[in-house]
Formats: C-alpha cells, structure tokens, sequence
C-alpha cells in the first residue's frame, strides 16, 4: 500500500479503535483485550514494515508486465477509468481472498488475519507478514495486462484495503440498503465467524455483489464465534505467521503417497491425508469465550504497553521513510529486524495462552 496514505490513515485507524473501546465500556460489551489487541497491532505492524522491503518486487513485477506486455494504455484523465478499475480490483481481490481460504499454500498466509478470537477495528490490522504480501499479487496481473498504470492500481488497491477496516466491528448492526451492494460489518462477521454455517463465506472486499453472483454468500443470522477451527494458543505474532506452514510440513511428512504429500500444500485447509485421519469436518463452535486467555498481571501489562508503544511509534516512522526512500536498503533492513524483534518480545511477553 502506499506509505504516505497509510502514515496518515494510521491516527484515524488509532481514534477508531479508542472510539470504538470507549463506546463497547459504554455499553458494558466485552470487545477488547489487551493481549489479543497487542497481537493483533502486532501482526499489523509487521505486515508493514515487511511490505516495505517487498513490495518494491511485487510492484516492479506488474510495472514490468505493464511495460512490456499491456494490450492497451488506459488514461488516468477519465472517469470510466478510475471506476472500472475500482470494481475490478475489487472482483479479483474476492478471487484471491477466495483462493486463501480454499489452497492451503495460500491460507497459510491468510490464517494470520483470522486467528484472533476477538473481532473489533484491531482485528483488522492483524496481518500476515509473509504469505500474503508474497502470493496475492499474481491476482491483480491482468489488470497490467489490460493497461491500467501501475500507480493508478497501486492507489485503487490501498483504498480498498482501507474500506476494509471499517466492516471489523461488532458494534454496528446492518445498514439498511447499503446491505443489498456493500461489504458491511454485518457481512463481515460472518466472514469470520467458525460457525459451520458460516465458514468460507462473504469474501468480498467492498462489494457483496461478487459474493452474490458466485454463490458464496450468507446473510448474518446466528451470534457469530469468532477466531479458527483449531485456534493457535499463543499472542506471539511470530507463531501466528508460522504455525500453519509447520502443521502442513508435518500433515506432509506424514502422508504415505508422494501425490498426498505434494496435495498437502494445494488442497482445502479441512483436508487430511488417510493416515492423519482424513477431512475434517468443523464442529460447532464453543459459544462460552475465548478459548486462550493471558494470566493476569498489571505490572506486565504497562511494561509491554510502554515498550509497545516505542515501537509503534518506531514503526510509523520507519513505514514514511521506507516509502519515501529517506535511508540505505541496508539502513531500512536493519530497522526492520529491530522492529519485528520489538514486536514479538511484546507478544511473547504474555507467554502461551492459558
């Protein structure tokens, strides 16, 4: 996404989250914890100072095919431009969002977005930082093929990963008519809820539309259980990106036939290979909390607020001037293993889950 447009979406992201805070004590809901927040700011810290260092390849790799291989040059002086290549990012962002939730190679990036048990505006900066950022582009390369201009694409595609934040809450009931053509926070819910009713449903970015015309989507009528079939156990933001790509190496390792053991890294997340057990079918969901909790302890929590702080703050800096290119690659390296180092001492600071 684009540096700038994130430094400044980051205080509007901030008085969201406290507004939203403030409003669920109002309303004595019971919204946010502190370790689960701290995960998922974690996570989406990390995203971003990873995408710094990759997305100067994944952007140069459309430019490339824009330059080379484009049918066409589309104008940024019209209309018609801006607006079919609003929509259609938006059709092939529900393709890719799709093909996470459906190929295990790609949900092992993804799962990092749905691992918290929570659902509020934190959850929606819980990021992968590595399968993400590295299989989502090849999605959007038609759109080079077809001639929209790389920064035209690349400002389309950060705006509609902004809308995004805003359908992460449960404090907004339905829309009225928005409900009929928008993503809204009701849809979203049951985007991430593991009722079976609901899983793999409602993949859209900004428009249920693609949902409605392929099949995949459910209205919200069900109180929503939120995080994964199989939750993680932990708040370290580092075992969040990594834990599925381990489960799938072992669910590989373990099956006996070659063509399993290659089928492990494309099939659907509830495969399992004869000698594990074979598909999993998702049960009903535990309706009584999270199933992982932090053991109390305020001295903890202000040491790692604090230190969490420093690295926000840290970070913010680092997100401008890697995108301005204010510092040598080798300067912008360094800080971001500082920073990744600073955010997962914070998560593992609440140790495993009890």
């Amino acid at each position: 996404m684009d540096s700038l447009l994130i430094v400044l979406a980051i205080p509007v992201f901030l008085a969201f989250i406290l507004g939203e805070l403030w409003l669920a004590r109002r309303r004595a809901a019971s919204v946010y914890r502190l370790a689960d927040s701290v995960g998922n700011l974690g996570n989406g810290i990390g995203s971003q100072v990873i995408a710094a260092l990759t997305l100067p390849i994944t952007f140069g790799i459309y430019a490339l095919v824009f330059a080379r291989w484009r049918f066409t040059t589309l104008s940024t002086h019209s209309v018609t431009m801006w607006i079919v290549l609003f929509f259609a990012v938006d059709l092939l962002y529900y393709w890719f969002h799709r093909a996470a939730h459906r190929i295990n190679l790609l949900w092992a990036g993804h799962v990092v977005h749905h691992s918290s048990e929570e659902y509020n505006y934190s959850v929606a900066l819980r990021q992968s930082w590595f399968g993400q950022p590295l299989t989502e582009w090849p999605f959007y390369l038609p759109l080079a093929l077809a001639g929209f201009p790389p920064a035209a694409f690349l400002l389309t595609s950060t705006l509609n990963t902004l809308y995004q934040f805003f359908v992460h809450t449960r404090l907004v009931g339905r829309l009225g008519p928005l409900e009929h053509f928008m993503n809204t926070p009701s849809h979203h819910r049951v985007h991430h809820a593991v009722n079976p009713r609901y899983i793999d449903r409602n993949y859209a970015g900004v428009f249920i539309i693609w949902d409605k015309l392929f099949g995949t989507y459910e209205p919200e009528t069900d109180e929503c259980v939120y995080g994964l079939v199989k939750p993680i156990g932990s708040f370290n933001p580092l075992w969040a990106n990594l834990h599925r790509w381990l489960e799938i190496a072992r669910m590989s390792a373990g099956a006996g036939r070659l063509r399993d053991k290659l089928w492990a890294w494309l099939a659907p997340p509830e495969w399992r290979p004869r000698e594990l057990g074979g598909i999993v079918t998702p049960p009903e969901p535990d309706r009584r909390g999270p199933s992982f909790l932090a053991a109390p302890d305020r001295r903890r929590d202000r040491r790692v607020l604090l230190g969490f702080a420093l690295v926000f703050v840290a970070a913010t800096g680092f997100i401008y001037a890697a995108g301005a290119h204010l510092a040598a690659p080798a300067v912008i390296i360094a800080a971001a293993v500082v920073i990744l180092a600073g955010v997962v001492s914070c998560g593992a600071a609440f140790a495993r889950a009890r």
